[in-house]
């Protein structure tokens, strides 16, 4: 075998090597990157007990006079391939909405479940301005099982 052809060859067989093998499907779902429903999926904050990760974006935001709703995301992140895993809590998380400097909380909110991971959170409203936590709790009855929180300023 001639010395370009054999060059040509090596180089060509090199240069196949490098493709990036595919050994699962590739789901799009990257941190920073949208998923299906087009919302940056980053773990914004964790579930103390379950580690899950929790994303949060205001569907309505609430004002003075009117309340509002969120849409929140529970999941899975996998660092080892940079995916998120949807996963529901144990069980329908309650949102609370509480003022910590004041020692007291809002009005109930309603949550349900959208999806496998996915949970919509209405009838928010904010008392009065100030500094806010957002409680997303998984409970037994009283008990809270799981929880993580937000600090927010209305």
């Amino acid at each position: 075998m001639s010395g370009k052809l054999w060059v040509l060859l090596l180089l060509g067989v090199l240069v196949g090597a490098c493709a990036k093998p595919k050994y699962a499907p590739d789901t799009g779902r990257r941190e920073g990157k949208p998923d299906a429903t087009g919302a940056p999926l980053e773990c914004q904050v964790r579930f103390k007990s379950s580690g899950l990760c929790l994303t949060w974006a205001w569907e309505q935001e609430p004002t003075a006079n009117s309340s509002g709703s969120l849409i929140f995301r529970t999941f899975q992140w996998n660092a080892a391939e940079q995916t998120a895993l949807k996963a529901d809590t144990a069980s329908v998380p309650e949102v609370v909405l509480w003022m910590p400097r004041m020692g007291h909380g809002s009005s109930p909110t309603h949550t349900v479940r959208i999806e496998t991971g996915t949970y919509r959170s209405s009838k928010v409203f904010f008392v009065m301005p100030g500094e806010w936590e957002i409680r997303f709790q998984v409970k037994n009855g009283t008990e809270i099982l799981d929880e993580a929180r937000v600090q927010y300023t209305f």
